[in-house]
């Protein structure tokens, strides 16, 4: 992979490898990574000399060693815009989508267009059929939490560069949805599923049933993964509300990543979960992923016991408070039992409490039992993107102690975990394991494992 030395090398930044030590490299140099290594929590990365590079000092270019068809994307843009530029600052959803292509040009301002959709499908279906035909399915790829406004280009080219450079690669191309998914936590999940909702109610699905029809005909599939905190967005538009309703059957999969969102969004009915921000005058939620199955074929939901972000989102849900009791005051401060995050839990929850009943119909996977299960020898971190994460502190939230969760942990080992959390993308088992399902290869039974106990 190709990259860029984005500041002066030293001592503390550049080491010798195997071939002996080197001049220090210099901004603006250009490398080619090979591989990488850890040590510790920090990353090198590896040159095509030896060279040993902190990972922060160099930028990968992701698109590196794809073809020019490989490189070419869409930007679906789910946000309010002036003379083509989207609006980064808070503002009411938009009544339609425009799309911009991806990669960027460097050299001019990024605007998008508005999307209309018989020729935006037509245009994406000649794209896709230009491709051989066992490159047959298009994703949607909504991503999750910002934790600062932008737009988020940065994932595109990651999660391209993961799965078109795959050898067992069956994606033809990737839309990447945009919208606003950033702010304090009182506010972003209220403002996130409003979103959702509007989406549905202002007809945005058609653009994407008008895609489906005209990919089926050309032999494709249109696919949607969902990442963190996109699960809020997707939450309401499953759910718009009285006198609305979803499409049938428009995606051939889709592929919950990391859900940020309750575990009992899953359970039959789903639940009215009560809203922490009730006095600000917040209204409360219904979290259902039952229609889910209405909108797709098969629905796969993976998740990870390690993922310490997402115990972060838990806590935060609740005010930040330590206690697992339950509280019913409207605001209550405890941690409730009716938030555990389905991206920590999957099923796991449902398999000891009889009282909970598991909507049919979701496939589960747990990111460890893929990793375990995972016959390569050699886990490159270049491919293989976090470490083992396990700590007393994510072992002690399983059991409702949430004390040694902290927030300031998010800041100071941001890209670490980070990384860990974006297993949709930085985990290469993980990626096999999704072009798998695609190809319709039957799931290997899950190792058996003694699990931390769950309350």
């Amino acid at each position: 992979m190709e990259g860029i030395i984005n500041d002066d090398l030293d001592q503390q930044s550049q080491r010798p490898g195997a071939n002996g030590p080197r001049p220090f490299l210099k901004r603006g140099n250009k490398v080619t990574v090979t591989s990488a290594e850890y040590d510790g929590r920090t990353l090198w990365h590896i040159t095509s000399d030896g060279t040993k590079v902190i990972g922060n000092k160099v930028e990968l270019d992701a698109y590196s060693g794809l073809s020019a068809l490989d490189k070419s994307h869409f930007f679906i843009c789910y946000r309010q815009q002036k003379a083509g530029i989207p609006v980064i600052d808070m503002a009411d959803a938009p009544d339609k989508l425009y799309f911009a292509n991806l990669p960027p040009s460097p050299d001019r301002d990024f605007r998008v267009t508005e999307l209309f959709p018989e020729v935006w499908a037509t245009g994406v279906t000649q794209a896709v059929s230009r491709l051989p035909e066992s490159r047959k399915h298009v994703f949607v790829y909504i991503h999750g939490f910002d934790w600062e406004p932008g737009l988020k280009l940065e994932l595109a080219p990651q999660f391209v560069q993961s799965y078109l450079a795959h050898p067992e690669n069956s994606v033809a191309n990737v839309l990447y949805f945009g919208w606003p998914s950033y702010g304090w936590r009182k506010k972003a999940d209220d403002r996130s599923i409003g979103y959702g909702e509007q989406f549905t109610r202002n007809g945005l699905f058609e653009y994407f049933e008008v895609l489906s029809r005209k990919l089926k005909e050309a032999g494709k599939t249109l696919n949607l993964v969902v990442h963190s905190f996109g699960h809020q967005l997707l939450n309401g538009m499953i759910n718009p509300g009285e006198g609305h309703s979803i499409p049938t059957g428009i995606f051939e999969n889709i592929f919950l990543m990391a859900p940020d969102v309750t575990h009992l969004a899953v359970q039959q009915g789903g639940v009215q979960l009560r809203n922490m921000r009730r006095k600000f005058k917040g209204p409360h939620f219904h979290y259902n992923y039952t229609p889910l199955k209405q909108l797709a074929k098969h629905v796969h939901i993976y998740y990870d016991p390690s993922d310490y972000l997402l115990y972060v989102s838990s806590k935060q849900f609740n005010l930040n408070a330590n206690t697992a009791a339950f509280d019913p005051r409207p605001d209550a401060e405890g941690l409730t039992s009716d938030f555990r995050n389905l991206g920590s839990y999957g099923d796991k929850i449902f398999q000891k409490d009889p009282n909970l009943k598991l909507e049919d119909g979701f496939n589960f996977y747990n990111v460890l039992d893929i990793i375990k299960q995972d016959t390569d020898v050699q886990a490159d971190p270049l491919y293989y993107g976090f470490l083992n994460n396990e700590d007393n502190a994510m072992a002690n939230a399983r059991e409702g102690d949430y004390s040694g969760i902290k927030l300031l942990s998010t800041f100071w080992d941001r890209y670490y975990l980070m990384n860990h959390h974006a297993y949709l993308f930085s985990s290469r088992p993980v990626v096999a394991h999704v072009l798998q399902r695609l190809a319709g290869v039957p799931v290997q039974p899950h190792v058996n494992e003694e699990e931390a106990p769950i309350v």
